[in-house]
């Protein structure tokens, strides 16, 4: 028999998972969570009427996720959930509760740290590679990467790395991942889409890929062939990430 990791409910770390769109969630990243005994209370931002976190409860959050969205920072005006998550990241960062960014996520991340968003020259989409820089060798979370790390790309923002962050990844001059203090990171790509969903992109969203030069069959045969290896780089992370939610939780 197997150990019950999950013991008496009110003990358990809980983490809030904030999904913006339906065709984005934690995918390949929610198993290694789940198997280190961590709770994932998920808000829908579309939902916006049911679920919104009680900014006066956030203790009870022992570590926060912000996934991709289909809206940018700079349409903040447009989307009232979107400056309530901005309060959420920053007691994260004012707490030190740790805190994870993937795309739309380290976006918001970069402007709740005080770093400008914009939008870039030129996007990213389906695969691309991103070089990790000496310091994430080191880094607890985002080392889990490697040296390198295969990214399947979806964004047409960009920002400036904030003033208190430190750079571990890039890709052409583009910020890839980073690190905020000693508790938030990010990363501009996205690890949690696993080869199904990828595939349902390049499927729902061909028409924007085309549009950007993409090759589609090509990125298909690719997301088959890293199928394996993305996801063992996605539990990676998600482990990494889910140890320093137990850190914090049981410090």
């Amino acid at each position: 028999m197997g150990t019950n990791v999950w013991g008496p409910m009110k003990s358990m770390p809980k983490i809030l998972v904030v999904v913006h769109d339906i065709d984005d969630h934690l995918n390949e990243m929610a198993n290694p969570i789940a198997e280190a005994g961590i709770l994932m209370d998920t808000w829908d931002v579309q939902n916006d009427s049911v679920g919104r976190p009680d900014l006066e409860k956030l203790e009870q959050y022992s570590g926060v996720i912000s996934l991709g969205a289909h809206a940018g920072v700079l349409e903040e005006e447009k989307h009232p959930w979107m400056s309530h998550e901005r309060k959420i990241m920053q007691w994260a960062l004012v707490s030190e509760t740790p805190l994870l960014g993937l795309c739309f996520g380290s976006q918001l991340l970069a402007s709740a740290a005080g770093g400008r968003v914009y939008k870039a020259e030129t996007g990213e989409f389906a695969w691309t590679k991103v070089d990790m820089l000496p310091e994430a060798s080191n880094d607890p979370v985002i080392g889990a990467l490697g040296d390198t790390a295969d990214a399947f790309q979806f964004h047409y923002d960009s920002f400036d790395l904030p003033e208190n962050a430190v750079l571990l990844g890039e890709s052409n001059g583009t910020i890839e991942a980073f690190r905020v203090g000693s508790s938030a990171w990010a990363t501009q790509f996205h690890p949690e889409v696993g080869l199904s969903q990828q595939l349902a992109w390049l499927s729902t969203y061909r028409g924007a890929f085309l549009r950007e030069g993409i090759d589609i069959d090509e990125q298909i045969a690719k997301s088959h062939k890293l199928a394996a290896s993305y996801r063992k780089q996605a539990w990676d992370l998600s482990a990494a990430f889910a140890k320093q939610v137990l850190e914090f939780h049981n410090r």
